[in-house]
């Protein structure tokens, strides 16, 4: 993924010249021009993921540039966010109602631009190979998983559903499988889909004929995943009967299997997984203290998703290309997605984020994957009313009723809190009375 890029179309040569050294220090690459002309031959060579232009240009203003982005790239059309003086403030509102993405007044405050523009623009990509977030706690994390896969010691991943435990499991079997001579297996057992009756048979295995129903030999998880990796997740369901004899095998190095004579030595790398908080259940005596001692050499929490935000864009972006190139299309995030998806609790972490992201991607009616279209009713309403109008609404019209939905959720989640809400958003308090004032919405 290369450097995502700006058009930026500022005539002012101290101006431009300021913006595309900052853009350049954000690790943006930045393609400035100086007149409406050169702007227009440039957006006729690439799609650019955000253009920042002043409203007054030597040719021209910013009425002419939008009509030409609009002509070209219809529904799909880049975010295009103007610089403007006080004198024409009146005409960005109306640019924007006319399918502008937005506006900024002169003289701004650029460390906050800065902010704006990165919740516009799709995450600059890390220097290394991330794969589970770009935010510290996961940058660190991923290099926790890099020394841990080194030590042959039994690891215990705790953190809420969905937060990712399977993924850092086999990130940790991948890291051990790269200085392997042989192909390590991995092998993975949810112990909260399995009947209680039947635990000792996936685990341990059991021969022909050891109950009703067992016509031949099966090979228990810790055969299967001898020499490599074996995945218990959710532990903390565990029967404690069941857990007892886990402890065994764990301190001997040997399983038998359900009416064998025999005990079988197998070598795995255990990493255990809960969303459920094994302290506490050892306290209760639902889960035995010994067991915890044994499976817990290296405890790793995984953060909740609405504890580390700046990873959200990240994923959000990561999940559409992936989209993209199972379906070959050349869908975008809408920039606002990431505004919003700051707002809500993700309660199911980041299954919950790719699950909303896959609705809205699949029901998005245009080349945008926008918030709007995350929700499974709504989404089957629109298009119906779409199909049924065989027209859609007008471009301008259908922003601004997104945009003052978007602030009225907005203001309501934080109890009309006017400077919280407007930091959550990332614009100052003055640009947030006047979008509430031009959408008419009481705070």
């Amino acid at each position: 993924m290369s450097e995502p890029t700006v058009l930026l179309v500022e005539d002012d040569p101290i101006m431009g010249e300021s913006l595309q050294q900052r853009l350049r220090l954000e690790h943006y690459a930045v393609d400035w021009v100086r007149d409406l002309h050169t702007a227009h031959n440039a957006l006729q060579t690439r799609l650019y993921p955000l253009v920042l232009s002043d409203i007054r240009l030597p040719d021209g203003d910013g009425g002419s540039l939008l009509a030409t982005m609009l002509q070209r790239y219809g529904g799909c059309c880049p975010p295009l966010v103007f610089m403007t003086g006080f004198g024409s403030v009146e005409q960005a509102v109306r640019l924007v109602r006319e399918g502008a993405w937005d506006y900024i007044q002169k003289p701004f405050d650029v460390d906050a631009l800065m902010q704006r523009i990165a919740e516009w623009m799709p995450p600059v990509p890390p220097q290394t190979d991330a794969w589970f977030g770009v935010s510290p706690a996961a940058q660190a994390l991923e290099r926790l998983i890099d020394r841990v896969a080194a030590f042959d010691l039994p690891v215990l991943i705790q953190g809420e559903s969905g937060s990712g435990k399977e993924i850092v499991a086999r990130h940790i079997h991948a890291r051990m499988a790269q200085g392997a001579k042989a192909k390590l297996p991995f092998v993975a057992i949810n112990c909260a889909a399995i009947h209680d009756g039947l635990f000792e048979s996936e685990l341990f295995g059991h021969e022909a004929g050891a109950f009703t129903g067992a016509h031949k030999r099966h090979l228990g998880v810790f055969e299967q995943a001898d020499g490599g990796v074996l995945f218990l997740d959710e532990i903390g369901d565990m029967p404690l009967s069941v857990q007892a004899k886990l402890l065994r095998v764990l301190q001997d190095g040997q399983v038998r299997r359900l009416g064998g004579e025999k005990d079988v030595h197998v070598t795995v790398r255990l990493i255990c997984a809960t969303h459920k908080p094994l302290d506490a259940m050892v306290d209760t005596g639902s889960f035995r203290q010994d067991l915890l001692f044994r499976i817990s050499g290296v405890p790793i929490h995984l953060p909740a998703l609405r504890d580390r935000p700046d990873d959200l864009a990240w994923l959000a972006h990561r999940r559409v290309q992936e989209l993209n190139a199972r379906t070959g299309r050349g869908k975008r995030l809408d920039p606002r997605f990431i505004s919003w998806a700051k707002l809500q609790p993700w309660e199911g972490n980041v299954r919950e984020l790719f699950a909303t992201l896959d609705r809205a991607y699949h029901f998005a009616p245009d080349c945008w994957v926008r918030w709007e279209h995350s929700g499974l009713p709504s989404s089957i309403d629109h298009a119906a009313a779409t199909a049924g109008q065989n027209a859609l609404t007008p471009l301008g019209d259908y922003l601004a009723q997104a945009e003052r939905d978007y602030l009225a959720q907005a203001v309501s989640a934080r109890g009309g809190k006017m400077g919280e809400t407007a930091q959550v958003l990332g614009i100052s308090r003055k640009t947030l009375w006047e979008k509430l004032r031009r959408h008419n919405i009481a705070p």
